[in-house]
């Protein structure tokens, strides 16, 4: 009995920006015979080494840029492209073929719109019951947010603000909202959140195998609650929930247990990509190796496809089957990518150019359409013509929405952006937007070498990780001739003393909730040392590092807080360090409507 094997190539279009699908039919002999296993054995191994190579090699030699993925039986169809703007009106494409414009800056960014924003209702049937929400409408009366407002408006705050000091205001006056700190609704209340993480438990507290339930813990417990209807979630993530709680059902996916630690699925993860709609979904299953998950993995995954087959990007699996509420181990031979593309991608807040990437193991945020307007807002702060240093990363979506921002006709191009961060998996994303973007952006001289930025989305995780435990050498900060970016691996602090903020006009710093390193903090508080030479590179500085102050060219800082009492102790700190340090700006980004959460946007200026 012979069996086929199709090989399907997916090649987008550099004038459409459409995929291309090539599809090549072998006749194999039958899998059971020495003959078949050889030749199956033999493709494989040619493709697992270099998936994009061979294809080329076998059928089409002009190809570049192709994604080669394998299957059996029958070669996976493209489904509809979904495509929603932020303000849920039809996408602006850019002409001539260009990627589409998901978020309209002056639409979302106005006062009329943000004054109906902060009084409109999400009117989502869970509230009440369900922790993720604190209010159901009026989003901007969070207590978050009225803590701001009289946190920046203290004496403490107003004899250090750029307003007082510059127009000889009395800074000494009762604690109450003067109207320094502007709050924002960056996008729409409802079908915001474009990435959830959800909790698994069983349907039922039988130990029969009837699928599962997925939601968040309810206050005080580890109770899942359902919210299969939830307001604030991307259409295609209660679908994909739906589709979840479907297919767990029919294949009798066993949820874990809390109690005894047993059972599979742990926790899902869905990220949706916008200009498509499609689900990268993450299932974290209670196992430690990929092996132990089947074969429930397996039947729960082909039940998916069988019922939603247009609706996922991708499918990942990462195996945790340690103690404790971390939905994610650290380990990175965890994760597994079953089928679909690596990356995620997302339009760049800026123009009609570049492309941002995310896989599951690099940080994305819950609200992208919000974020794509805080990003211009971060881009407008930075000085054209700057030199730019951002700590704390991410992918680079704020440094190089700043970089793509000064690009613009009108504007004054930035010198150079150097963006750091300890995610390992990092670099990869942001050498892929850097690629997509025009060379005279990012000034990178020549063609674009996927086999040295590893940009081939055949590498699985498992060789990365190899790659990475071998020694082989991390991205490096410098930068070629004439490339106006680079990436260092490494955290705040290493980062500053290796040099990266060296020659810096502008900081640009996003970090996580617990605020800035002590570190950092410590080199910002530093006052200017006119005697230190300029250097933008510590080979040039002929000092030690216990005599060199690393932010000493940093004029302007840009702190973008998810933690409010962070950004308070750090804010105080700056203020009265004597480094010269006056708050020009304070505003607020709801974020998450309905939370009691606000992002805060400040912006420092010195002397």
């Amino acid at each position: 009995m012979k069996s086929n094997l199709f090989i399907h190539s997916i090649k987008r279009s550099p004038q459409s920006g459409r995929p291309d699908k090539h599809t090549m039919t072998l006749e194999l002999p039958s899998s059971n015979s020495s003959s078949g296993r050889l030749i199956l054995v033999l493709l494989l191994s040619l493709l697992s080494r270099s998936p994009a190579s061979a294809f080329q090699s076998l059928h089409q030699p002009q190809v570049s840029s192709t994604k080669t993925l394998l299957w059996a039986n029958k070669p996976k169809k493209l489904g509809p492209r979904r495509i929603r703007s932020s303000s849920g009106s039809p996408v602006k494409h850019a002409p001539g073929g260009e990627r589409p414009v998901l978020t309209d800056y002056a639409q979302n960014r106005n006062e009329e719109t943000n004054r109906q924003r902060l009084r409109s209702q999400i009117g989502c049937e869970h509230f009440g019951e369900c922790p993720g929400c604190v209010v159901n409408e009026k989003v901007g009366s969070v207590d978050i947010v009225q803590s701001a407002k009289l946190y920046f408006s203290s004496t403490a705050i107003r004899k250090k603000r750029a307003d007082v000091v510059n127009n000889g205001q009395d800074w000494a006056v009762e604690e109450k909202d003067d109207g320094f700190y502007r709050v924002v609704v960056p996008s729409s209340v409802k079908e915001w959140r474009t990435q959830a993480k959800l909790a698994v438990s069983p349907k039922s507290s039988s130990w029969a195998r009837d699928g599962c339930s997925f939601g968040l813990y309810q206050k005080g417990t580890h109770k899942v609650l359902s919210i299969p209807d939830c307001a604030v979630h991307h259409p295609s993530i209660n679908r994909a929930v739906n589709a979840l709680v479907q297919a767990t059902n029919t294949v009798g996916t066993p949820a874990f247990h809390e109690d005894t630690r047993e059972g599979g699925l742990r926790y899902v993860q869905l990220q949706v990509e916008r200009t498509t709609g499609r689900v990268c979904l993450t299932l974290i299953w209670n196992a430690a190796t990929l092996k132990e998950t089947q074969p429930a993995l397996s039947r729960v995954v082909k039940e998916l496809n069988r019922q939603e087959p247009d609706l996922w990007h991708s499918v990942w699996c990462h195996c945790n089957d340690g103690v404790g509420n971390n939905i994610f181990s650290r380990n990175l031979k965890r994760w597994h990518r079953i089928a679909g593309p690596e990356f995620v991608r997302e339009p760049l807040p800026i123009g009609n150019r570049g492309w941002l990437y995310f896989s599951p193991l690099a940080f994305r945020q819950g609200n992208i359409d919000g974020f794509d307007i805080l990003a211009n807002d971060v881009a407008k702060t930075v000085p054209g013509g700057s030199k730019v240093c951002e700590l704390y990363g991410g992918v680079g979506v704020l440094g190089l929405t700043a970089l793509a921002y000064h690009a613009q006709e009108g504007q004054y191009p930035l010198s150079w952006l150097r963006v750091s961060d300890e995610n390992p998996n990092n670099p990869r994303c942001f050498s892929r937007a850097v690629a997509s973007l025009p060379a005279e952006v990012t000034g990178r001289r020549g063609r674009y070498n996927r086999r040295e930025e590893d940009e081939d989305q055949g590498m699985t995780i498992s060789e990365l990780a190899a790659q990475m435990q071998s020694g082989a050498p991390a991205p490096k900060s410098e930068r070629s001739s004439g490339d106006k970016t680079s990436y260092l691996i490494a955290s705040a602090a290493k980062a500053l003393q290796s040099g990266q903020a060296l020659g810096a006009q502008v900081l640009i710093v996003d970090p996580p909730r617990r605020g800035l390193e002590d570190e950092v903090l410590e080199e910002l508080c530093k006052p200017f040392n006119p005697d230190q030479p300029y250097a933008e590179s510590t080979t040039l500085l002929a000092r030690g590092d216990d005599k060199v102050n690393w932010t000493n060219d940093v004029q302007t800082m840009v702190y973008v807080s998810c933690g409010f009492d962070a950004l308070a102790r750090d804010c105080e700190r700056l203020l009265n360090s004597g480094a010269g340090w006056l708050l020009e700006s304070a505003t607020g980004y709801i974020l998450f409507p309905g939370s009691n959460h606000v992002e805060t946007l400040c912006v420092f200026k010195r002397s």
